[in-house]
C-alpha cells in the first residue's frame, strides 16, 4: 500500500511541476496583455492629441479618431485587462464575512467563486466570439465623415480577454484544489492562504 502512496505522491508532484509552468505561461500571456493595453493607452493619447492639434491649429482633424478610439483602443484596454486583473486579484471583492471564517472555509469560498467566475465569463466569451465571427464575416465598418473604417477586428478583444480570464481563474481553482504551487505572478499579499 505504501508503494501506491509513494507512486501517487510522485505523480502528484510531477503534475504540480507541470501546473507551475502552465501558470508561468499564463503569467506571460497576462504580462503581454498588459503591455498591449499600455501600448493602446499611449497610442490613444497620441492619436487624440494629434487630432486636437490638427483640428484646432491646422483645421485638418484626423479622420476616424472617434471610431478608432471607441472600437479599438478602449475595447482592447478594457477586455484584455480583465485577464490581467484576474491574475493580480484586482477585481472588486468585499470580504466582511469571509475574513472571519476559518482558512478552510475561505479557501472553499475562493474555489466556489473561481468556478462561478469561469461559468459566467464563459458566457461572455461565447457571446463575444459569436459576435466577433458575425462582424468579421460581415466586414463591419463604421462611417465617420466621408471615411468607412473597418471595426470588425476590435470585436475579437472580447473573447480573447474573456478567454484569458477563464484560463487564469480555472488554473487558480485547479491549483487550489490540488494544493499545487501557483505559477501566477500574483500581487495579493493574502494569496499565500491558497496552498497552505
Amino acid at each position: 500500500m505504501s508503494s501506491i502512496g509513494a507512486t501517487f505522491h510522485k505523480i502528484h508532484a510531477a503534475l504540480g511541476a507541470v501546473a507551475y509552468w502552465i501558470g508561468r505561461g499564463l503569467s506571460l500571456l497576462s504580462s503581454s496583455a498588459s503591455a498591449i493595453g499600455a501600448l493602446c493607452e499611449v497610442l490613444k493619447m497620441l492619436h487624440v492629441t494629434a487630432d486636437v492639434i490638427g483640428r484646432y491649429f491646422f483645421n485638418a482633424p484626423l479622420t476616424g479618431t472617434i471610431v478608432i478610439v471607441a472600437h479599438f483602443y478602449m475595447v482592447i484596454l478594457v477586455f484584455l485587462a480583465i485577464g490581467v486583473a484576474e491574475e493580480k486579484r484586482a477585481h472588486i471583492s468585499v470580504e466582511i464575512v469571509s475574513d472571519l471564517l476559518p482558512k478552510v472555509a475561505q479557501t472553499g469560498l475562493g474555489v466556489f467563486s473561481g468556478i462561478l467566475t469561469v461559468g459566467v465569463i464563459s458566457l461572455v466569451m461565447i457571446g463575444g466570439y459569436t459576435e466577433a465571427v458575425t462582424q468579421t464575416r460581415r466586414g463591419a465598418t463604421m462611417e465617420q465623415g466621408s471615411a468607412l473604417i473597418s471595426v470588425w477586428p476590435g470585436y475579437w478583444a472580447v473573447p480573447i480577454g474573456a478567454g484569458l480570464m477563464i484560463a487564469i481563474a480555472g488554473y487558480r481553482v485547479v491549483t487550489t484544489i490540488a494544493a499545487w504551487r501557483s505559477g501566477l505572478n500574483e500581487t495579493d499579499m493574502n494569496a499565500n492562504f491558497l496552498n497552505e
